[in-house]
């Protein structure tokens, strides 16, 4: 009867378990070591999966959920940055089907419940024999990630007590009401966060600020780079320095590559051109 039963769920599809459905490669695979692609998924239609194209249950990567800018449902604008991060040994899941164009469909805002649901989902394949994340995620270590207003969905969701780390690209709350968010939001936060953000002519500069002096109750770091702007360097081949500081980070943080704290506890930004970086409720390395 179990066999009988496995064969019937390898016959209907549509009962949710992974198997992919379209795929595209950004950047040649990425800088990594593990050549990525930008996926989706038959049972997660409204996102976009950025994985190692080789699926290996002996590596498990980390899961970064990414939330877009704009609260939109599109992680075009983004695709470089996160193949880079898939490429180095990374699920990550973005809100919004795949495009190949901005404007191939129409945009609409995404909910901030998409962010557990993807948590959600990729507990479930990972527990699920038929599905290709069988086994293949460390639910353990688990990032959000938010540019802009997604930012601000990470800080809704952020009470979630299966997250890990949280990187907030281009985004602050300050005293603004966004995405279900506000000052109080920042309480949410249970883990090590960062802030990246452009200088003076990205418009999150000064509501990051408030929020790095404001959130005194886990360890956070505020990353600036000095010309970068709102849109950071996320066109640029490999998502450019924003990427990478972010790999360095994610490596820190879901990794445990202690090499890489030197670079945000003292601010060692040699590798690093047009970044100042500050730390603050971190142990003493």
């Amino acid at each position: 009867m179990q066999r009988l039963f496995i064969t019937l769920l390898c016959l209907i599809p549509s009962l949710g378990f992974a198997k992919t459905a379209d795929f595209k490669v950004i950047d040649e695979g990425g800088s990594g070591p593990f050549s990525a692609i930008a996926a989706t998924e038959t049972s997660l239609g409204n996102y976009v999966i950025y994985r190692p194209n080789e699926l290996n249950q002996s590596i498990k990567p980390p899961v970064v959920v990414f939330a877009n800018g704009g609260c939109m449902d599109t992680s075009y604008p983004f695709e470089h940055m996160l193949s880079d991060i898939a490429s180095h040994g990374y699920l990550v899941i973005a809100l919004g089907k795949m495009q190949n164009s901005l404007d191939d469909r129409p945009l609409n805002k995404a909910s901030n419940s998409m962010i557990p649901h993807a948590i959600d989902w990729i507990t479930a394949q990972s527990a699920n024999p038929l599905s290709e994340f069988y086994q293949s995620a460390n639910l353990k270590k688990i990032a959000i990630a938010g540019q802009s207003c997604g930012g601000a969905q990470l800080l809704a969701t952020a009470a979630d007590e299966r997250v890990s780390s949280y990187l907030m690209f281009n985004s602050g709350i300050g005293d603004m009401t966004m995405a279900s968010a506000d000052v109080d939001s920042l309480k949410n936060l249970h883990a090590p966060v960062i802030y990246l953000v452009g200088g003076p002519t990205d418009i999150a500069t000064e509501n990051a600020k408030l929020d790095y002096q404001r959130i005194n109750h886990v360890p956070i770091v505020f990353a600036n780079h000095k010309t970068a702007g709102h849109s950071g360097t996320f066109e640029q081949p490999f998502g450019g320095s924003f990427s990478k500081l972010a790999i360095k980070w994610l490596d820190w943080q879901l990794k445990d590559k202690q090499t890489n704290a030197t670079l945000f506890l003292q601010g060692n930004t040699a590798d690093f051109i047009n970044w100042d970086i500050k730390a603050k409720q971190f142990e003493k390395e």
